[in-house]
């Protein structure tokens, strides 16, 4: 379901087998009750059929990730693992802005180093973990309107890297990137406190 949710394409039968170690049989069987609940469509196109979740399926999975995170928050704790990835240099720009930079030093308790590492997630249980903290409260660095510009809002939650702290998970509410890919904050430059290059697997602690 996680998978239906967030794709930027349409999504197979033998999508959804593969990814969630079913046989073929076990997934037809499920996907037709499901359909019979409302939970999904069928889509027939030329090149065969589509899954997709309905209305319905949408809101029933944000029901499914709120209970999981009611689950959660009695550990506090989230783990998430991915690769490191090259960024675009927005980054960069976004903690050039002394607003950010300040407001970082005030609910974070450290100013960043000027930019930040990204990490491409790459499976499942990590990408669900993810889409929790959507739902999460986080702290939250306000909007600031500026004479010349609206700078968004932020929302942020402390975390360790590869057991190296503070760092945090940033995510801003005007952001390019898809949410398999998350952005870190820390006073440190991690790619060279962990001899870190493009690929490297890292794990992160996220603490809610």
């Amino acid at each position: 379901m996680f998978k239906l949710l967030n794709s930027d394409k349409l999504v197979t039968q033998t999508e959804i087998s593969k990814e969630s170690g079913l046989s073929q049989q076990t997934v037809s069987r499920k996907l037709k009750e499901l359909e019979e609940e409302g939970i999904i469509q069928r889509i027939i196109i030329k090149d065969g059929e589509y899954i997709k979740l309905t209305d319905k399926g949408e809101e029933e999975l944000k029901r499914c990730i709120e209970d999981i995170l009611q689950l959660i928050m009695r550990t506090k704790i989230l783990h998430i693992k991915g690769k490191v990835t090259a960024g675009l240099g927005e980054g960069r720009i976004f903690l050039s802005i002394p607003y950010y930079i300040e407001s970082f030093k005030k609910y974070l308790g450290f100013e960043p180093y000027a930019g930040t590492l990204n990490i491409v997630i790459y499976d499942r249980i990590s990408l669900e973990n993810r889409l929790i903290l959507d739902l999460a409260k986080g702290i939250i660095i306000p909007e600031h309107k500026e004479p010349n510009r609206v700078l968004g809002s932020v929302k942020a939650f402390p975390s360790s890297i590869n057991s190296i702290s503070p760092a945090a998970i940033v995510i801003p509410a005007r952001t390019t990137h898809p949410k398999s890919v998350i952005e870190i904050i820390s006073p440190y430059y991690l790619r060279e406190k962990l001899s870190l290059k493009d690929g490297d697997e890292v794990e992160i602690e996220v603490y809610l």
